[in-house]
Formats: structure tokens, C-alpha cells, sequence
């Protein structure tokens, strides 16, 4: 069933990405809130929430770590200083180049004895899938 399979690549793929993420004391959350805060930099911690899968009190508490680790910068939103925008310190600066490598790594184990012609058809039919949650989600 497409649940189970979902859940499945949940599950193990985390896991999977936490076990290769360990020498850098960094787990799969950490890796995706870099990652957003790199594509989006100064981002509002509250628009991070959607790609941990967790609530707004959680993200707080994980980019507060990732805030005393100096991975992050959080400042206050000049419009509203109860909102913090995120911004990638040095440090995390230089770690995301590692984390890149990692999930690299991580996604050719994931797609292992698939072909090209596959892995694109998969792409293709994962974008739909979203495509389609997404809009249910939204009307």
C-alpha cells in the first residue's frame, strides 16, 4: 500500500540520514532547517515548522540549539520583533558545504539499482503526488 511505502522511506530514510549525519553531531532536522535557511536567508522561524513536521514551540527549541551550537543567527523581524529571522552563521556557513556532500551520498544510496529513465519517471510522478496533496491541502 502507498502508505506503508511512504511511511517506510519516512522511517528508514531518516534514520539512514541520521546514522551518515552522526560525525557532525547534526540530525536530519538540523540538515533541512540549514538547507531552508540557505535557500531562504532570514527566513521567519515560523515558516520553518512546514518541513520539520513538527510545531512552531519545537522549531524554537531546535533552532535555539542549533542558535548555542553557532550554526544559526537568529534576529529580530525589524517589522515585528516577535517574529526572529534565521540567517546561516559562519560556521553553518561552512557546514551545509558537508551536508550537501552527505546528502548526496544519501539520496545515491537511496535511488541504488535505479536507472536514469526511473529515477525520472519517479521524480515526475513524486512531483504530481505533491502537486496533488498540495492543492486538496489548500482548497
Amino acid at each position: 500500500m502507498f502508505i506503508c511505502d511512504i511511511s517506510v522511506f519516512n522511517r528508514f530514510g531518516k534514520q539512514r540520514l541520521d546514522e551518515m549525519l552522526q560525525p557532525l553531531e547534526v540530525d536530519w532536522r538540523m540538515l533541512v532547517s540549514l538547507l531552508v535557511v540557505e535557500q531562504v536567508p532570514g527566513i521567519s522561524q515560523s515558516k520553518i515548522s512546514p518541513f520539520l513536521q513538527t510545531d512552531k514551540a519545537n522549531v524554537t527549541k531546535l533552532l535555539q540549539v542549533m542558535e548555542d551550537k553557532d550554526l544559526i543567527k537568529r534576529e529580530s523581524d525589524k517589522a515585528d520583533k516577535r517574529n526572529k529571522n534565521c540567517f546561516l552563521s559562519d560556521k553553518g556557513q561552512m557546514l551545509v558545504q558537508h551536508l550537501h556532500e552527505i546528502l548526496d551520498r544519501w539520496e545515491a544510496q537511496c535511488f541504488q539499482g535505479i536507472n536514469k529513465r526511473e529515477l525520472k519517471t519517479f521524480q515526475r510522478i513524486s512531483e504530481r503526488i505533491t502537486q496533488n496533496l498540495i492543492n486538496d491541502w489548500k482548497n
